[in-house]
This record gives C-alpha cells, sequence and structure tokens, in this order.
C-alpha cells in the first residue's frame, strides 16, 4: 500500500528494518513505504515495477542519498543522466531538480534518507563573541 507506515523489530534501543521482506509492488504505479520519521531523520522505501517512475522533483531544504536494493535506477540528477545499479548509493546536495525511473526489465527497490527538513528550519542559534 503507497504511504503505509511499515514495522520494525526492536533491538535494544534501534530498530530492525528487513527491506526485503518489506518490498511490495502494484501494477498501477510505484509504491511507497515509510520507513521511519524522527524528529531528525526520516527514510522510505520505493518499489518500481518496469516501466514506473517518480516524477521530476526537487527538496529545498535537504539533501538527499538514495540507495538501490534491487534492479536498475535511471535517474536525471540536475539535467545529468545516471544509471545506478543495485549495491550502489547516490548522494546529491539540497534544491537539486531529480527523478527516478524503471526503465529495464526488472523490478527495482529503492531506500532513500533525508534529514528531516524541521531540523533543518529549526530556531537559530546565535553566536557571541567573547572579550578577552
Amino acid at each position: 500500500m503507497d504511504g503505509e507506515t511499515a514495522t520494525a523489530t526492536v533491538a535494544g534501543c534501534a530498530q530492525v528494518f528487513d527491506l526485503h521482506a518489506l518490498k511490495d509492488f502494484a501494477a498501477d504505479k510505484r509504491v511507497r513505504k515509510m520507513l521511519f520519521k524522527t524528529d531528525q531523520l526520516w527514510s522510505e522505501i520505493a518499489c518500481y515495477e518496469p516501466g514506473q517512475s517518480t516524477v521530476m522533483h526537487t527538496h529545498p531544504k535537504e539533501e538527499e542519498a538514495i540507495f538501490v536494493l534491487e534492479g536498475t535506477a535511471h535517474m536525471s540528477i540536475d539535467g545529468e543522466e545516471v544509471v545506478v545499479e543495485a549495491g550502489s548509493i547516490v548522494k546529491f546536495p539540497r534544491s537539486v531538480m531529480h527523478d527516478v525511473r524503471n526503465l529495464g526489465p526488472e523490478r527495482c527497490v529503492i531506500m532513500f534518507l533525508k534529514v528531516n527538513p524541521r531540523v533543518l528550519s529549526g530556531p537559530k542559534v546565535l553566536s557571541r563573541s567573547v572579550d578577552g
């Protein structure tokens, strides 16, 4: 189901997500599942059947890292075509136009990780000079 939150097992103070068990596909559109969203960090998994994609978009506040778990992701990142095989991670800065497309014959699964935008727009810290 698109937009559902994944369930993790707990190991002490950590959560463990079995990404392969969380894979889910639909014939009409890519499927996204929220892994976690905390005050500082959030992550989702996205599953693409052949021919499915995410529209071109940007994140004005957050940098993003996309890890390709399965298949091959075709991305346009700031106008440059990038082909990313399973086992690779792509990190790009904020405010960069990008998309994700599955142009191959196999399924594609990605996980992305971002800093929560609320952290980035939090209160500003004022620095003071100290006279010596």
